[in-house]
């Protein structure tokens, strides 16, 4: 198995160098078992951010590069449940930290859009202001 670093995925998706390209395409297509980690496809969707991408390409971009045939994910489902509440409006990060949180936890942060915007997509574990006292 290779995990491949941020960069290749970039040269793949975005090819803006033909020849890293290139390599990055066989790379990926030809290894028999790729991997990412959580901070891998976070920074992949802070360059993407970046890069002018919209949300949708994004989107469609991770569900490209996690669904390929050949792509082990540790814990698919975090991945997954991070993106499907990106999509829905959650900066990614913020995303991807609920969804690696225990479910019986509560995130608390001092981030008001971040509590509003998790209430409105019933991502879990529940998200709280940090009291005042």
């Amino acid at each position: 198995m290779i995990v491949v670093d941020t960069n290749l995925l970039l040269r793949y998706l975005l090819n803006d160098d033909a020849a890293q390209a290139k390599r990055a395409q066989r790379v990926l297509e030809s290894s028999p078992l790729v991997s990412v980690t959580p901070t891998i496809v976070l920074e992949l969707v802070w360059v993407l951010e970046c890069s002018d991408c919209t949300r949708t390409e994004i989107v469609g971009a991770l569900r490209h590069v996690l669904g390929l045939p050949n792509m082990r994910l540790p814990n698919a489902a975090v991945f997954y449940r991070a993106i499907q509440w990106f999509e829905q409006g959650l900066d990614f990060a913020d995303a991807l930290h609920l969804a690696l949180s225990p479910a019986a936890a509560t995130l608390m942060t001092f981030d008001k859009d971040f509590v509003g915007k998790a209430k409105r997509v019933d991502a879990f574990p529940s998200v709280m202001l940090c009291p005042t006292r």
